[in-house]
């Protein structure tokens, strides 16, 4: 590519872009604090609550789900004594997306040359479904998503003028991105390929490619720490990698055939990431990329939007949905490169664009907010499962601010305030976690236990009787007499006592009497 193919678009100066890049910081934070939950949060999201609280800085689910740069800077957050802990992380979400928004808005500023482009594009995205959702949640996407995009703004960079800096700081946050997630892997394998293109064309020396990967060792070296001493400790190098690359997920990173059982469901709530002008502009971005960027970089930011599309695709997993936050990132970019096509045509087509974006931006919470009662009107149900207590569904998965959600919090505190004195809940993946935040927090709970995935007492089926021995006379709890890891033996053997009857938050299990204990007729 000739030098000049990759300059057709003076960059905006540095100090407007880093103004700019402070107030989307400010402004998108400040929105998600007004819109997050407050307080403790169900499944994954409770769990990362949960793993920051305890200082777990590799989970239950193997390497690949570890995300220890996440864990270790959150834990920040326990020294703030700004509302509860697990408010503070789901506000941590947010400010993750507001990064990655601002690193979006300069990278399109770089790209276009226009500061309005890039705020009115990010806007968009900030207001999408999936974004706003798991922005008001703990999750560690948001702040994958933020180093997704300083990857692309590097990208940007290096491309347009190849030296150390932008190739070192390419490197390096790609290093801390697989700390965080291992999302960070999949566009790794095309960034090689752009830096050997740039060594061979000499717009880049190949000595510096060593630099390039001490930087990414750098980067990467805090979860490449934890896949050492796993391997180390379990003294088997196959078990360590499948850990590292998949954690316990190996059939579904790897799946090429199936859907998941929630696909519909999963690509319903993923569609309404596109009640906006994001995807008619993205269109228009990719048909005149190559014109308007150069073919180097239209080829590098196409293949970082197929490798994301096709693993969101085929990622079968009951929450799929939120697997798109890294493709809504690429089409975001692509929308902002159609906008500028657009606006360059001629005033009127710029004036009609503009208007239908701040049109659809102003519609989609309309539609946020209108769907759960439309749905309801049309006679839909929106159901993953099991029915949990204090949780309106519709409510739940289509309306994605979260301040006035508090099922969790309701559904923890009701229930452990059930449990008799040293009881024992056994809680399933969805409500366990809740349960232990809650209880951490308060003493009067202190001498309930939660147990994580029925760990706290042997397996029922292989010897029933150690069980009875081990749960020493306490209560017994269970969430749902549905939920998954239950013993059925277990139910067999015992009657579930709603608590309270009239509206069941726990059921009690009572032993039945067997034939040695039963009463004389």
């Amino acid at each position: 590519m000739a030098l000049s193919e990759s300059n057709k678009i003076d960059p905006a100066p540095g100090a407007s872009i880093a103004r700019t890049w402070c107030l989307c910081v400010l402004v998108f934070s400040l929105f998600y604090a007004l819109t997050c939950q407050r307080g403790v949060s169900w499944q994954d999201s409770g769990m990362y609550q949960w793993r920051v609280i305890d200082g777990q800085y590799v989970g239950q689910r193997g390497l690949a789900l570890g995300h220890p740069l996440y864990i270790g800077a959150a834990q920040i957050l326990k020294y703030i004594p700004i509302g509860s802990l697990a408010g503070r992380l789901n506000f941590f979400s947010g400010l993750g997306m507001a990064v990655a928004l601002a690193n979006l808005t300069a990278t399109l500023m770089l790209l276009t040359g226009r500061r309005w482009i890039g705020l009115l594009t990010v806007s968009t995205l900030a207001t999408a479904h999936t974004v706003w959702w798991l922005s008001t949640v703990a999750e560690v996407y948001t702040w994958s998503a933020a180093g997704l995009t300083a990857e692309l703004w590097l990208l940007v960079i290096l491309v347009r003028g190849p030296s150390l800096r932008p190739l070192a700081g390419l490197a390096l946050v790609s290093g801390l991105g697989l700390s965080l997630h291992n999302f960070a892997l999949l566009p790794l394998p095309i960034y090689l390929v752009l830096v050997i293109v740039l060594v061979f064309r000499r717009r880049l020396s190949g000595r510096l490619l060593a630099v390039a990967g001490l930087a990414w060792l750098a980067g990467a070296s805090l979860y490449l720490g934890f896949v050492i001493h796993h391997a180390l400790a379990g003294g088997d190098v196959v078990d360590t990698m499948r850990s590292a690359l998949f954690g316990r997920y190996a059939a579904q990173v790897l799946n090429t055939s199936s859907l998941s059982q929630n696909f519909k469901a999963n690509m319903a709530l993923s569609a309404l990431n596109f009640i906006s002008m994001l995807g008619p502009l993205a269109i228009v971005g990719w048909f005149g990329m190559r014109r308007k960027l150069g073919l180097t970089l239209a080829v590098t930011l196409g293949a970082v939007t197929v490798i994301e599309v096709l693993f969101f695709i085929r990622y079968s997993v009951p929450d799929q949905f939120t697997f798109i936050l890294p493709t809504l990132v690429t089409v975001a970019l692509a929308a902002g490169i159609g906008l500028s096509i657009l606006a360059d045509m001629s005033r009127r087509v710029r004036t009609c664009a503009v208007s239908l974006c701040v049109a659809s931006l102003a519609a989609q919470p309309v539609f946020y907010a209108a769907g759960p009662s439309l749905l309801r009107a049309a006679g839909v149900r929106v159901s993953r499962g099991r029915r949990l207590p204090f949780r309106d569904e519709m409510r739940y998965w289509l309306v994605p601010w979260k301040q006035n959600e508090d099922s969790a919090e309701r559904f923890s505190v009701s229930a452990l305030a059930q449990c008799r004195p040293g009881s024992v809940i056994l809680a399933d993946s969805t409500s366990v976690y809740p349960l232990l935040v809650t209880r951490n927090g308060n003493d009067e709970y202190e001498d309930v236990q939660v147990s994580e995935f029925n760990r706290l007492l042997p397996s029922y089926d292989d010897d029933p009787q150690g069980y009875r021995r081990a749960l020493a006379g306490r209560s017994l709890y269970v969430v749902s007499t549905e939920q998954e890891g239950l013993s059925t033996r277990l139910l067999a053997d015992t009657e579930a006592i709603p608590c309270p009857a009239d509206s069941p938050v726990l059921y009690r299990l009572e032993w039945k009497p067997t034939p040695a204990t039963a009463p004389e007729r």
